[in-house]
């Protein structure tokens, strides 16, 4: 078995590329101009340190899709966050919605029946630095799998290994539940429960044989997860999780010494949400996890790249991170 992971694309269609070039300008044109130097200075670094250029961006995602196909894999994972959520309302925004639509469309077009798709916190929405708002959407969670065809919930059973694919916002979905909209709330609450009833059942059926390689974006899901007595159950046939979100494999274990720190909870939601899910980090390794870099990594070509998997002539998963060079 052979498996390729791509994850974190961000690519940005012409909706979303032009609303970046005009953003710079619209942060300049606030009252304050101690305030409006200071987020146009942060809009510059995000966009150079972390993001790099939208042209960038793209670039590394069509580079990377060669690299995939020249190795042949079985099947291809695409780990979430597949444009750049620059509302901050996800799929449910137009522009955002296109970029989507353009990296998912091309995968299809190239790998067909074999590729999976999974949900990232940015496709479903996620407050957005730039703006200033925004927040999880439902009409971005049934866009995504009603048009896009991406499932909060998979399961592919090969010769080999169990493939399970579950959505780690609506996991996490208290963390983002500030943000939302109050009517949408129990809505949301509705579709968590369904999602993990979905995930119990399936972990609780698994054959004591199985072997199974878990993909989810955020890796906050699993310190929720491992509270469940049904997947602690499990948890010695989990071989492998594959996580997104964090863009650069090293900053998986700077996450998990960071709960160390003294409490803290901050009111500013992006800062709420990410110190929220890293409480229970210590309790990540117990699922075996490994990070999908994204193909520009974290900007400056560090770290690019796509996640390889296959199985040894022992039978055992080995793992190997391509990077990504333009």
């Amino acid at each position: 078995m052979r498996l390729a992971v791509i994850s974190d694309i961000h690519v940005l269609g012409p909706g979303e590329h032009e609303f970046d070039r005009d953003l710079f300008t619209e942060l300049g044109a606030q009252r304050h101009w101690a305030r409006a130097t200071w987020r146009r200075v942060l809009h510059r670094v995000r966009r150079r340190f972390w993001n790099w250029h939208p042209e960038f961006r793209r670039a590394c995602f069509l580079r990377a899709l060669e690299e995939i196909e020249a190795y042949h894999p079985d099947w291809v994972v695409a780990n979430g966050d597949y444009g750049g959520d620059t509302h901050g309302v996800g799929l449910s925004d137009e522009a955002t919605y296109e970029s989507a639509a353009g990296v998912i469309t091309l995968i299809r077009e190239i790998f067909a029946d074999r590729c999976h798709f999974i949900f990232g916190d940015h496709d479903i929405g996620k407050y957005s630095t730039g703006k200033r708002q925004g927040g999880i959407r439902l009409a971005s969670l049934d866009l995504g799998e009603q048009r896009l065809g991406i499932r909060s919930f998979w399961h592919e059973q090969t010769e080999d290994f169990d493939l399970i694919g579950i959505n780690s916002s609506l996991i996490t979905l208290d963390y983002f539940l500030p943000e939302a909209l109050t009517e949408e709330i129990p809505e949301w609450q509705r579709r968590r429960e369904q999602h993990e009833q979905l995930v119990l059942e399936t972990f609780e059926q698994l054959p004591k044989s199985a072997r199974v390689v878990l993909f989810c974006h955020d890796p906050s899901a699993l310190g929720i997860l491992i509270h469940n007595p049904v997947v602690q159950s499990r948890l010695e046939q989990v071989e492998l999780t594959v996580l997104g979100h964090l863009h650069e494999p090293r900053l998986l274990t700077l996450m998990q010494r960071l709960p160390q720190l003294p409490s803290w909870r901050p009111r500013y939601p992006v800062a709420r949400i990410i110190t929220e899910g890293i409480r229970n980090a210590h309790a990540w390794a117990a699922f075996k996890p490994i990070v999908c870099p994204s193909p520009f990594g974290a900007g400056h070509h560090i770290s690019g790249g796509v996640l390889f998997i296959e199985k040894d002539a022992h039978g055992r998963l080995m793992t190997r991170r391509h990077r990504i060079k333009l």
